[in-house]
């Protein structure tokens, strides 16, 4: 089994989803998928004094990584999940989309669609322009056999069950080593990143007999 950390607001995380569940799908290795609140909630400090400029390597380089891979991704994303001056680089203490996102996510999760749904509304986030209207999220949620106003209903209720489950994951993210995403983690060793990190995951699959190729 392999535990997957994943932040709604990494586009990494979202950039190794296919990945992940070609895994799951055509290798039946068993994925433990594990929403965790974005950096931005668990850490705002890192992005003290981070404006645009800093982020503009990242930007060209994830960019690139999607086109490479033949995943759709349209910068600016809007609304952005985060609320952040790019100017300041400071995180805005009012955050209307993160943890709708996130507890959408882990409902999904506590369904055992959470990689799957994660695919399809990071889709979204990334590459459709006001994804978080009603009128996008209701046919997605129809696509897994959901009602959108009945989820909402549920996470009303049942928010603060939500939040710890998500903060037992990030318990957990921080006990396996690493604060980034995505990062897997298989037998013990953590594996942070998409690149080289995931080739040796996979090669740590194939050396364990887990599965016999995968490219």
């Amino acid at each position: 089994m392999i535990d997957l950390y994943f932040s709604y607001r990494s586009p990494y995380s979202y950039l190794i989803l296919p990945r992940m569940l070609k895994l799951k799908n055509e290798h039946n290795v068993e994925i433990n998928f594990k929403v965790v609140y974005p950096l931005a909630i668990r850490m705002p400090e890192w992005f003290k004094d981070k404006n645009i400029f800093f982020f503009i390597p990242f930007i060209r380089d994830f960019s690139k990584k999607a086109k490479k891979l033949n995943i759709p991704l349209k910068m600016p994303i809007k609304p952005d999940p985060i609320k952040q001056n790019t100017l300041t680089g400071k995180i805005s203490n009012h955050q209307p989309y993160i943890f709708d996102v996130c507890h959408m996510g882990q409902y999904m999760s506590n369904k055992g669609k959470g990689i799957e749904f994660a695919y399809e509304l990071s889709t979204l986030i990334w590459s459709v322009k006001n994804w978080n209207k009603d009128e996008i999220l209701e046919p997605l949620f129809a696509e897994f056999g959901e009602d959108l106003s009945e989820v909402r209903e549920y996470i009303n209720l049942n928010e603060k069950k939500l939040v710890e489950e998500i903060e037992m994951n990030q318990a957990d993210h921080k006990e396996a080593g690493h604060h980034g995403v995505p990062l897997n983690v298989y037998k013990g060793k953590y594996y942070f990143g998409q690149d080289d990190p995931f080739d040796e995951l996979i090669s740590e699959l194939i050396k364990d007999d887990v599965i016999k190729d995968f490219y």
